[in-house]
């Protein structure tokens, strides 16, 4: 019974991200029929019928994906199909309050864009919806280079990317030591604020996965904040976490913002969508981890056949958490996989997107991320460990 589900839901991944098409309007009204609660497939049907050129019936099918995003709590995702519903029939002035009702009954949770819209009035959520471009994009396309000038503020609807960041080391100035982390669902970047300040990027970011991202320019952004002073308000919330810390010494930076980027140990039990076959439980070690989900190293030991086997898979996350003695247990689906070199080993790594989770789970999550440096070179000992067997 649990081999069906999961192979549905696998197969379910496979079309949400675009890995799997279906071009027949019928196919996929048999498929909604059997799965008729999937946000995801009804935004995928939805643009199959815009592209067929069935507008009024794409039109209902947004709407339809938005109330399910609503139901999930997923507001970015709702907004951007109650967007794309409006492009088709402009909406009435009570369609608008009854949809920024709706949101609004979501409520702000741990993440910074549900807390940056949640916190708009209505006239202000509608000209930021009218402001929003959408674009996709397939996986190995780079968005954006060192060096470019940031001219956007975007946001991830859906799928991974992979953000190399360059940091000018003060003493020289001339060389350059780099970080990575990746950037899920629910993610943003682009250093547009302040505003009077022309900022280069620092980073280059490339898609990992098939990718949605929401868009709005510079320039737009500064005359909508002119009109709305609380949305420039809320720009600067947006951003304020990152001025802190680059404004502390580097010893508080490295305390503060390091720990998402140590090697975090944990335990993975990955279900298998095959009859017949049990699931994998194997250690190692997040390269990165957020709020939001991990990129987690398995291993040279580990022969898990080709690492995009694993895509779409669910998974049960266990995380050991020094500082409250305690273990954490975080269900979550692969989103990507791939096969690396590490230190001269081959190895898989994939990136797991996090499910919810309960406040206490989240809150020691975050705790986490701030622990002692003491408690640092502790992990940095069990990954040379790691990397030794």
């Amino acid at each position: 019974m649990h081999d069906g589900i999961d192979k549905q839901n696998n197969i379910i991944s496979h079309i949400i991200d675009g890995s799997i098409t279906i071009d027949s309007v019928a196919e996929f009204e048999n498929l909604l029929k059997a799965v008729p609660n999937d946000p995801g497939l009804h935004r995928v049907f939805a643009d199959l019928l815009k592209k067929e050129k069935s507008s009024e019936a794409a039109a209902d099918e947004y709407g339809n994906a938005a109330k399910l995003f609503i139901k999930a709590g997923s507001m970015l995702q709702a907004i951007v199909s109650k967007s794309l519903e409006w492009q088709i029939f402009k909406p009435s002035d009570q369609e608008e309050q009854t949809f920024y009702s709706s949101l609004c009954k979501i409520g702000s949770k741990d993440t910074a864009i549900q807390d940056f819209f949640i916190k708009m009035t209505r006239p202000e959520m509608m000209i930021f919806m009218n402001s929003l471009a959408l674009q996709l994009f397939p996986a190995e396309k780079t968005i954006k280079r060192f060096g470019e000038e940031e001219n956007h503020l975007y946001f991830v609807v859906s799928g991974a990317l992979e953000e190399n960041i360059y940091h000018r080391l003060k003493k020289t100035e001339k060389a350059q030591k780099k970080s990575t982390r990746n950037l899920l669902e629910n993610d943003f970047f682009g250093e547009i604020y302040p505003f009077e300040e022309a900022k280069l990027s620092q980073s280059d970011i490339e898609t990992i996965t098939r990718v949605e991202l929401a868009k709005v320019s510079k320039s737009s952004l500064i005359a909508i904040c002119r009109k709305y002073p609380n949305i420039k308000l809320l720009v600067e919330g947006l951003y304020e976490p990152r001025f802190v810390y680059d404004e502390e010494a580097p010893s508080r930076i490295v305390r503060k913002t390091a720990r998402s980027q140590l090697p975090t140990q944990l335990n993975l039990k990955i279900f298998q969508d095959e009859p017949g076959k049990t699931s994998l439980s194997i250690a190692g070690f997040a390269e990165n981890i957020s709020m939001g989900g991990a990129c987690v190293v398995l291993g040279p030991k580990y022969k898990t056949g080709h690492p995009g086997n694993l895509t779409g898979s669910r998974v049960k996350v266990k995380i050991g958490l020094p500082i409250a003695a305690v273990n954490l247990f975080i269900l979550g689906t692969i989103v990507w996989s791939k096969a690396v070199s590490i230190e001269g080993k081959t190895m898989a790594v994939v990136g797991i997107q996090f499910e919810e989770m309960t406040e206490t789970d989240r809150q020691l999550l975050k705790d986490y991320h701030y622990g002692s440096e003491g408690e640092q070179n502790l992990i940095w000992t069990l990954w040379d460990i790691f990397m030794e067997k």
